[in-house]
Order: structure tokens, then C-alpha cells, then sequence
């Protein structure tokens, strides 16, 4: 039996709806919108073409050969001091201009600052630093894990032709930059590999993009999906796709959950240094044996993987539950 509601109490439930569904739109910050994507994705393009340039002219510059002589080294790398030295500054000029400088423009139209759009003025938490570390160390095989197995796939000869192209070309800038020769080019290769990507790539795409789509879609959950499509595709490699696509998803709802990118940042990082590290110690194998990539291709087998993603997927959960959707 359906009891009619009386008109006093639907128009109640209508109005307290209505002040429910009610979002305020956030003037003091009038950039989280489409305008404010397009202007970050728009000076990416735009300054990783600039800087390219730029960075290509500066290394010829501190090295004392001309630009053309640089770009053959960086395009075609001998493997000389000379050429992973002109790799090593290209890449950290390069990074930095195309990265840092559009989210550093955007707070500024966007009238806000680093600090807000990253959080790290929230108070520290211990269990976000530890999470963290689960994160990032079960998210390590799993990552590893998915990059073999998309590699074994049968995928369509066009496809997987382009996907190949895209592997070779970062494998051989990747292999210039991290040839560490002796241990201090492995804090060299930390800074530049690990720590400057784990600081600007949080903050541009856990901080500023981030907030831009739960902006757009007004929704967290969908914000944090958005960010790591794009953060996945800007790395441009087919086969580290969809592992790429899964630290980002996690380290958005870490990113979320506490308030902060310094946490997603310290995972970033650990994920990074620990790939490095494996390359180092691949490296001083093969001086001494003659075998290579011995630490590099650590195969993990599927029951590794599959009990990796159990912390991993535990972690996700644990940030969802401290999400504050206020």
C-alpha cells in the first residue's frame, strides 16, 4: 500500500534536495575548469617544443660545442662522457621548462600558489608516510609485472610496430641518462630521475590537474581517474601504460585522502630510486661479469604479482575510507 505524501512534505524534501545538490562555485579560484585544462595541456605541448630547443642551445653552450653537435649526441648518444653529460643537462632543463613552469603559471592566473595547490601546508601524518611505502612497493612488481605481460601480448603489427618505435626511442635516451659509471652519477641519477619528477610531476598532476577535473566533473573520484589517464599517456609508452595508469590512480586517492602531495611525492620517489638503484647495481654487474640487466629484468612471477596486489589494492581502499569529500 502507497500512502500518499502530503504537498507540505514533498515540498520540504524538494527544498532541503535542492540546498543539497547545491555546489558554490569557487571564485576565488576561477581556473578549475576547461579553460584551466586547456592552458596547463596547452603550454606542456608548447614549452616541450620550446625547451627542447632551449635546452639543446644551454648544453652546447656549457660544453662548449655548437648546437648541432649537441643535438647529433643527443639524437644519436656515443657513449662518452661528453654525450651523457650534454643527455643529463638536456633532460634536467628540458624537465623543469615543459613540467614545472605551466603549473607555475597556472597558480598565477589561477590566483593561488604552489603551497595551496599542493597541500603541503596540511599537518604530517606518520600512516600516510608508511602507506605510502606500501604503495609504492607493492605497486613496483605490480608495474613490473603488467610491463611484461603487455609485452608478450599479440598485439596488431601496426600497433605493435608504433608501440616498438615509442620503446626504443626512451629506452635509448633512458640507457644515456642512467650510464653510471661511478657511484656519485647514482645521486646524480637520483636527483634527476627520481627526485625531480617525483616533486614536479605531483605537483603538476596530483596538485594542479587534480583539481582542475574534480573542478570540472565535481566529483573526487572521477578527478583522480582523469589525472592518471593523462599522466599515463604524457609518458608515452604503450607498454607501461596501464601500470603507469595505476600508480597514478593510487597515488591520486593518496594525494586526496591526506590533503598533500608530499606523500604521493616520497612514493613517487621510493618507486623511482628503487628502479635506478636496480639499473646501478645491473650496471656494476656487467663491469665485473659480463652479464647485463641481471638486476634490470627481476622477473616477478604471478604469484609475486597477484600477493602484491593485495597491499596495493588495500592501500587504494584505506585512502578512499579518509577521503574528505568537504
Amino acid at each position: 500500500m502507497i500512502i500518499p505524501c502530503p504537498k507540505k512534505c514533498r515540498f520540504a524534501v524538494n527544498n532541503v534536495t535542492e540546498k543539497i545538490s547545491e555546489t558554490p562555485r569557487d571564485t576565488s579560484h576561477p581556473f578549475y575548469n576547461n579553460w584551466g585544462l586547456m592552458f596547463i595541456l596547452i603550454f606542456i605541448f608548447l614549452f616541450n617544443i620550446i625547451f627542447s630547443v632551449v635546452a639543446t642551445y644551454i648544453s652546447g653552450m656549457i660544453f662548449k660545442i655548437p648546437s648541432s653537435e649537441a643535438h647529433a649526441l643527443l639524437m644519436t648518444p656515443d657513449g662518452t662522457a661528453l654525450s651523457i653529460n650534454i643527455s643529463r643537462t638536456y633532460h634536467l632543463i628540458s624537465f623543469v621548462g615543459s613540467m614545472l613552469l605551466p603549473f607555475w603559471l597556472f597558480t598565477i592566473v589561477n590566483r593561488s600558489s604552489i603551497i595551496k595547490e599542493s597541500g603541503l601546508n596540511t599537518p604530517f601524518k606518520s600512516s600516510y608516510l608508511w602507506m605510502g611505502m606500501v604503495t609504492a612497493g607493492s605497486g613496483f612488481i605490480l608495474t613490473s609485472w603488467l610491463d611484461n605481460l603487455m609485452r608478450k601480448v599479440a598485439w596488431p603489427q601496426t600497433l605493435q610496430y608504433f608501440a616498438q618505435q615509442m620503446d626504443t626511442s626512451r629506452q635509448k635516451m633512458t640507457q644515456t641518462l642512467l650510464d653510471m659509471q661511478e657511484p656519485h652519477e647514482l645521486f646524480i641519477c637520483l636527483f634527476l630521475v627520481a627526485f625531480l619528477p617525483a616533486v614536479i610531476e605531483e605537483l603538476l598532476f596530483r596538485g594542479a590537474l587534480q583539481n582542475i577535473f574534480k573542478g570540472i566533473t565535481g566529483s573526487i573520484i572521477r578527478a583522480i581517474v582523469l589525472q592518471a589517464f593523462v599522466f599515463a599517456t604524457l609518458h608515452f609508452s604503450f607498454y607501461e601504460l596501464p601500470g603507469i595508469f595505476l600508480l597514478g590512480l593510487a597515488f591520486g586517492y593518496m594525494k586526496s585522502a591526506s590533503g598533500s602531495t608530499l606523500y604521493s611525492m616520497i612514493a613517487h620517489f621510493f618507486f623511482n630510486g628503487t628502479a635506478i638503484f636496480l639499473h646501478y647495481l645491473s650496471q656494476q654487474h656487467f663491469r665485473q661479469t659480463g652479464v647485463s640487466g641481471t638486476y634490470d629484468n627481476i622477473q616477478f612471477g604471478n604469484v609475486i604479482s597477484l600477493l602484491a596486489l593485495i597491499p596495493f589494492i588495500y592501500s587504494i581502499i584505506w585512502y578512499r575510507r579518509n577521503i574528505k569529500t568537504a
